[in-house]
């Protein structure tokens, strides 16, 4: 059975594909599951764009789960080379990152504007 609901909203300025995540909680496996393929598949169709923003000012809780679909989806943005930022990480969610020492594999910016202006 797959999860019907869209997950992500993607728009796109100048180099980058934003997305903007639409849940507030990433904490439900068949939710995480499709989330993870709707930002599989924009990494994928990713052409001319050399950036991929997620967009978390949504989202107030993530699991486990949710932590490995973006770990692979930065190795699937790598492989393509695109470079995935993350932003709008909520505070506690943000302290699981760096906890977890995941903060130092990501490009994780407060938000969408400076994620847009970082150097790749």
């Amino acid at each position: 059975m797959s999860d019907s609901k869209v997950h992500l909203m993607v728009r796109y300025v100048d180099d980058a594909a934003i997305a903007d995540c639409l849940d507030v909680k990433l904490n439900e496996e068949l939710s995480i599951q499709s989330w993870g393929d709707e930002i599989y598949a924009l990494i994928q169709s990713c052409n001319e764009e050399k950036r991929v923003v997620v967009n978390f000012s949504n989202v107030k809780f993530m699991s486990s789960s949710a932590l490995r679909v973006l770990i692979t989806a930065n190795t699937k943005a790598k492989a393509k080379g695109i470079t995935l930022f993350l932003c709008g990480v909520d505070e506690n969610i943000l302290e699981v990152f760096k906890i977890t020492k995941l903060d130092t594999i990501f490009k994780i910016r407060p938000s969408e504007v400076e994620a847009l202006h970082s150097l790749l």
